[in-house]
């Protein structure tokens, strides 16, 4: 069984069509010994954009009172994501994020689907939406030995098929590419990220005014000529600078 499943995971390195990614997910899930599986990019499901990746086996009844209740929108186990670099199961939610009355309701009406419980790897590229591998059953009693790190490869894996399969098809959220700084023009950007003007930045980097604003207009021109507010909210999504750097002291 083992043997199998880690020859599914060197199996999606050879995936050509999104028909036989699903096929293999749907594969791995249940050699995993789950019952579901959803994998994709955090975004609007009633209109995904093309350069985004969403592909499951839940229940068609879920899907659809999902969709029109818009559960999706603040979705408890995608924000629960965004706080791990790890897997973690749904029953870890609460711990990690404070849960709304209205979370409660979906995490319970997801029961009714067969989705009790599950497993969820994040998988956060940057300069792309966020996404996630989730694997599901109505109860973790069928798990096969370290179904969990099989789990996680198998996700990194089938997410980076499904990306190459974007690319294949012209919609690579990369195409624009993101641009490359020297070092002192990422410094320059972290201290605009935290509010600093030319003359701050020119101080706190030991050099002139004038050499200040170069770098700040350098970086400006290498995204299109963007505003500081853009800018800061550009080179974050882009994984330029961090928030951890922006917030330290």
């Amino acid at each position: 069984m083992q043997k199998n499943l880690y020859n599914q995971i060197n199996a999606f390195l050879d995936v050509r069509e999104p028909e036989e990614l699903q096929e293999r997910l749907e594969a791995a899930t249940r050699d995993l010994g789950f019952e579901h599986f959803a994998m994709g990019h955090h975004v609007d499901l009633r209109g995904s954009p093309e350069d985004a990746l969403r592909l499951t086996n839940y229940h068609p009844d879920w899907i659809e009172k999902s969709l029109a209740e818009r559960y999706y929108s603040n979705d408890p186990i995608h924000r629960a994501s965004t706080r791990t670099a790890t897997g973690f199961f749904w029953s870890q939610v609460e711990s990690m994020i404070r849960l709304s009355d209205r979370d409660r309701k979906i995490l319970e009406l997801a029961r009714q689907f067969g989705l009790g419980e599950g497993f969820t790897v994040p998988v956060h590229v940057p300069g792309e939406y966020r996404g996630t591998c989730s694997f599901g059953a109505q109860s973790l009693e069928r798990l096969t030995r370290d179904a969990l790190p099989l789990a996680t490869m198998i996700s990194t894996y089938a997410f980076e098929a499904g990306r190459r399969l974007l690319r294949r098809h012209g919609t690579d959220p990369l195409a624009t590419g993101v641009p490359v700084l020297t070092d002192r023009q990422r410094d320059a950007l972290v201290l605009i990220a935290r509010g600093k003007g030319d003359a701050e930045i020119a101080e706190l980097l030991g050099i002139s005014r004038p050499t200040a604003h170069e770098h700040v207009e350098n970086v400006r021109r290498l995204y299109g000529n963007a505003q500081r507010p853009f800018l800061i909210v550009r080179a974050l999504f882009d994984g330029q600078i961090s928030y951890e750097e922006v917030f330290r002291r």
